[in-house]
């Protein structure tokens, strides 16, 4: 909300953010100290999600990806973002 990101909220475990502002909220929670630890991308049809299997982002498995950004930056302008991210340490 801080940066004006659109975002769909669907309860707990369920946030997606707009790609358009994906960036920007990468950039912010890696500022505050969080690991990004997996994306996911999905399309939004009204109110239902529809998984995309091809946009899937596993830190673990890609340890090559420091940077999560280039990851969604050739993700198209029309999905919506899921990120898991591991908490900063003594938080």
């Amino acid at each position: 909300m801080k940066k004006r990101v659109a975002f769909f909220w669907r309860g707990p475990g369920t946030l997606l953010i707009a790609s358009p502002g994906i960036q920007d909220v990468l950039r912010e929670v890696m500022a505050q100290g969080n690991d990004v630890l997996g994306l996911e991308g999905f399309e939004l049809e009204s109110s239902d999600i529809h998984p995309r299997l091809d946009l899937i982002y596993d830190a673990s498995r890609r340890p090559d990806i420091l940077d999560p950004s280039s990851v969604v930056a050739t993700w198209s302008g029309e999905i919506w973002v899921d990120v898991t991210l591991k908490a900063a340490t003594g938080r």
